[in-house]
């Protein structure tokens, strides 16, 4: 059970980063001169949220594969990566909605 949970843990993580690299994708086709310096500097670092569920899924597999009969409890992995997570998204909140703050107060 404790191996389930590990997996499921790296794959929630992996979507959720999967999906902030796409937010900040869909950011970057806007004119790179109206994008907001935050936004732009979140916007170059956007292949680290492709990195992190690599690093997750390496410790599930060791988690997985170690022939140790230590286990390793699901409890500090989901709050390792759940705390990656709120600091890695905060971040690409603020920067997707710089822009839409900027247009408003351009046209409003």
């Amino acid at each position: 059970m404790n191996k389930v949970i590990h997996g499921l843990v790296a794959a929630v993580f992996g979507i959720t980063c999967l999906f902030l690299s796409w937010m900040l994708t869909l950011v970057s086709r806007l004119q790179q001169e109206t994008l907001p310096p935050f936004t732009r500097f979140c916007v170059g670092v956007r292949p680290l949220l492709l990195v992190l569920p690599v690093l997750a899924l390496g410790y599930c597999f060791y988690v997985w594969f170690n022939r140790n009969d230590t286990h390793k409890s699901w409890f500090g992995f989901f709050a390792g990566t759940m705390m990656v997570l709120v600091l890695v998204m905060t971040p690409t909140m603020i920067a997707a909605w710089l822009p839409v703050l900027h247009l408003t107060k351009v046209l409003g």
